[in-house]
């Protein structure tokens, strides 16, 4: 039985994987393959309702990447490489690393890469991953059970003060003072519940 292979854009966590396998299910497909980024669906792309598959992609937030331009594509595998590099090498992030690896991944040059990225998102790569990492922070803030200096370790940052630095510059707080926000509104909601 062939098989047929799409590409799909803003898949950045496990969570997107999940809504993903049931958006395809509810459409009636049957996913063999459900990664960040891409899917693999049983049966020929002709029997795909390639407009009923993008409008409900597009509900959840998604998009069919062969619906974009060369440019749009770079930059989609740029974000893809730099949410599986916060995943799982988040060390390699930092700037000596992230150009060499990121220019072997993709296999062009590192200023083709930058130039693409800065002129179709209006930002530079390394202004977009530090936005990435201070929202994994964010996110390991709210949680509450890491110690603020695992969690610069965890996202790749050398030091504390690296982190903390970026992370005040990104939200106006230090990430001890958001965590505490964080702690008190959780507590308040817990009152307000019966």
């Amino acid at each position: 039985m062939p098989s047929t292979v799409l590409y799909i854009r803003h898949m950045v966590c496990s969570k997107c994987i999940l809504v993903m396998r049931e958006l395809l299910v509810e459409l009636g497909l049957v996913p063999l393959r459900v990664e960040l980024g891409e899917v693999e669906l049983l049966g020929a792309a002709d029997a795909i309702d390639w407009p009923g598959l993008q409008q409900c992609l597009e509900a959840e937030g998604f998009a069919l990447l062969d619906q974009l331009s060369p440019q749009q594509r770079v930059v989609e595998q740029i974000k893809e490489v730099i949410a599986g590099l916060l995943r799982n090498e988040p060390a390699a992030l930092r700037s000596g690393h992230f150009s060499r690896l990121l220019s072997g991944r993709l296999q062009r040059r590192f200023a083709y890469l930058s130039d693409v990225f800065s002129a179709t998102e209006g930002l530079s790569l390394e202004q977009y991953v530090v936005r990435q990492r201070v929202e994994a922070a964010r996110c390991l803030l709210r949680d509450g059970t890491l110690p603020v200096g695992r969690i610069a370790n965890t996202l790749g940052y050398s030091n504390l003060g690296h982190l903390s630095r970026q992370f005040q510059r990104a939200t106006g707080v230090s990430p001890s003072e958001y965590r505490r926000q964080c702690t008190a509104s959780a507590q308040l909601l817990e009152k307000r519940l019966p």
